[in-house]
């Protein structure tokens, strides 16, 4: 028996998921009232940025493409809610009361949809009476890892964003708004949305 037909016979193993050690070394410890903005692929399981935000918020919002994957990715314990109308304004509800909160959108959205997207959370950070130099990194993530770290400011945000190109895949971490982390509360329910 040659050692090529040894190989064929043998049992496959599944593939081990590994995450580059240089991708999460520079994505940020997430922190109470934070609110980050994650572009996911929803045909395959979580990029690292993605997976190191589902493990570290309280809250995550996401969209319904995402569903699938979410499921097989949200640690337990962790709040989860499909999006609405007005998950930009939930969102900023939950980053007020000291929640760290993960937005998963679906990667490749049009520039438009994007945009939009993101406008919708600055404009709801901005009624929430956020100021115009809030911190806010941007992380571009090609299919190799993490390729840019962007420092900004939320009133440059909706332009930065506007910047890159589609297939890339963008990572938004917004700083707390004020005295956010320090208002976190103690809460007991089932986890349940509704």
């Amino acid at each position: 028996m040659s050692i090529a037909e040894v190989i064929t016979t043998l049992p496959s193993r599944p593939a081990i998921a590994r995450r580059p050690a240089a991708t999460l070394r520079e994505i940020p410890v997430i922190e109470p009232g934070q609110l980050w903005l994650i572009e996911a692929p929803p045909d395959a399981s979580p990029s690292s940025p993605a997976r190191h935000a589902i493990d570290g918020a309280n809250v995550v919002i996401y969209d319904r493409a995402l569903a699938e994957t979410l499921a097989e990715a949200l640690p337990l314990g962790t709040y989860a809610e499909a999006a609405a109308d007005a998950s930009a304004a939930r969102c900023v509800r939950f980053v007020a009361d000291g929640w760290s909160v993960a937005r998963l959108a679906p990667a490749r959205l049009s520039r438009r949809e994007r945009a939009g997207l993101v406008r919708g959370l600055v404009d709801a950070l901005t009624a929430a009476k956020a100021p115009g130099d809030l911190a806010v990194q941007v992380f571009a993530e090609a299919a190799e890892g993490i390729c840019e770290h962007v420092e900004t400011r939320l009133d440059h945000l909706v332009h930065l964003v506007a910047t890159h190109p589609r297939d890339t895949r963008l990572t938004i971490v917004i700083a707390a708004l004020g005295s956010a982390a320090a208002r976190v509360q103690a809460v007991a329910g089932n986890g349940l949305a509704g």
